[in-house]
């Protein structure tokens, strides 16, 4: 295992800890300590959707700056804004890999999808870690080459499982996909739940997938309302009534009143079932009135847009989500408050200008490593500005996991041994340790890491006995 991994990734918020006196080889006492830091037992995830614009004007592969620096686009080691996003601080949550990445204007998945895979998987150094879905999602007329490329994914195996890629297609088909139903490209539902674990009504969650169609006629507007009705009638009918769901995208939309955008927010579904229902973090009161798409000076606008890169004037991409995630109702995936946000854009950048202008701030003071390399902010504006025409919006969310039990301490020579039960198969699982209790998580050492293969498996801290070292206390913490 990579050992960036264990020092940067804190995404355990519950941690068992051990009182160990200086010089005490038996009789070890094993106490639980109701810190504020370990108080929930849940898994951090990072959401992102990004329209890559890789199948428009000849480009099927990913963009320079997108998965390597725009200076030298196959040094994947290197990495590119997907990677930057993990080097992230948003809100409250420190940095950490993407889990979910939905993409918008894909080639197709073996040209487009699968090189993204690879590269994660090159900068981490962990092969495996990111895959993709397999489902090939089409456009209008049962093309993969037409409307500015299909919807797709990629999802971090560490954290997640995929149980589903569905498509959610218009009344009679993909034959109905374009003008007949609004819905131009596949839209896709994505199920998922926590890696290593069974899947159960507490961690399931669902994530819709589209691109909107773009323009700004009355046409166009009535095409992004007949998919917004086309996902909230699905949802309505296919899922469970109380489901998490996120609904990811280009929304393509002109201001906070459209029809499309009031369809995904409205407390019925177009069929008429009270369920689903979206909100959006950056307009929490579902404010009608809100343009974003005219000149403005106002910071609290301009943060929110999104395309373009280089001269920013719209705000397309959205992350919505059932009130139930939004407002954090427990026993299901919840949003973390604080943490939505448009990538390398905090509202320094006037309208119509490009993040790499030299008034952004958004990441001066935001990133730490958390991988091989360190990819500074002058770097990340110059490759977002380049890898699309869009920005990516970010957001964090978590999801219940299972809490490991420490089952018995063993002592072999100076090495503790931690036997634990109930572990996620996949999970790492680190041995934490401090001289006291008040640094804060992410001041603790790491003293060893396992991988479960199982529900019951052994921890060694080597060495931890010592005569002259002071009395310490230990920490499990799961990633």
């Amino acid at each position: 295992m990579p050992g960036a991994e264990a020092q940067n990734h804190q995404r355990m918020k519950t941690r068992i800890l051990l009182g160990q006196p200086a010089g005490v080889f038996t009789g070890l006492i094993l106490t639980l300590f109701p810190l504020d830091f370990c108080s929930a037992q849940s898994r951090t995830l990072r959401v992102a959707t990004y329209n890559i614009e890789a199948d428009i004007d000849g480009v099927t592969m990913p963009l320079p700056g997108i998965i390597a620096p725009s200076t030298n686009a196959n040094d994947f080691a290197a990495g590119g804004v997907l990677e930057g996003i993990g080097e992230e601080t948003a809100g409250p949550d420190a940095p950490q890999p993407l889990d979910i990445l939905a993409l918008q204007e894909t080639t197709s998945n073996p040209v487009t999808v699968s090189p993204i895979v690879n590269a994660l998987n090159t900068f981490y150094n962990w092969p495996g870690m990111f895959t993709n879905s397999l489902y090939q999602a089409v456009e209008a007329d049962d093309a993969v080459d037409d409307g500015n490329g299909p919807n797709a994914l990629v999802y971090n195996t560490r954290t997640l499982q995929l149980l589903a890629s569905t498509p959610v297609d218009p009344p009679g088909g993909t034959n109905y996909l374009g003008s007949a139903s609004g819905e131009y490209r596949e839209v896709m539902r994505y199920e998922f739940a926590p890696a290593g674990v069974a899947a159960a009504a507490s961690n399931v969650f669902y994530v819709y997938v589209s691109h909107y169609k773009s323009g700004t006629t009355s046409t166009d507007a009535t095409n992004r309302a007949g998919e917004a009705a086309i996902i909230r009638t699905n949802e309505a009918i296919d899922l469970p009534a109380d489901a998490r769901v996120i609904y990811v995208g280009d929304y393509n939309v002109d201001d906070s009143g459209e029809a499309g955008y009031q369809t995904i927010l409205a407390a019925i579904s177009p069929n008429g079932i009270s369920q689903g229902q979206g909100v959006d973090p950056f307009n929490v009161t579902n404010n009608p009135n809100i343009n974003w798409s005219v000149d403005t000076s106002s910071t609290s606008i301009l943060l929110m847009l999104s395309e373009h890169s280089y001269e920013l004037e719209y705000r397309d991409d959205l992350q919505l989500m059932t009130t139930n995630v939004f407002y954090r109702n427990p026993g299901g995936l919840e949003y973390v408050s604080g943490t939505y946000h448009t990538f390398a854009n905090n509202g320094t950048t006037p309208y119509y200008g490009a993040i790499n202008s030299g008034s952004d701030t958004a990441l001066n003071n935001d990133l730490s490593t958390d991988g091989p390399v360190y990819i500074g902010a002058a770097a990340l504006y110059t490759d977002a500005t380049n890898a699309s025409d869009h920005l990516p919006v970010v957001a964090d969310y978590t999801i219940p996991i299972p809490a490991p039990v420490v089952t018995s301490l063993g002592i072999a020579g100076s090495n503790l041994l931690f036997n634990v039960a109930n572990g996620m198969t996949g999970a790492v699982y680190t041995v934490l340790t401090a001289t006291n209790l008040s640094p804060a998580p992410i001041q603790w050492f790491p003293m060893a890491s396992n991988v479960s293969v199982g529900a019951v498996f052994t921890l060694t801290v080597t060495n931890a006995f010592n005569d002259s070292a002071p009395g310490r206390f230990y920490t499990l913490q799961t990633k």
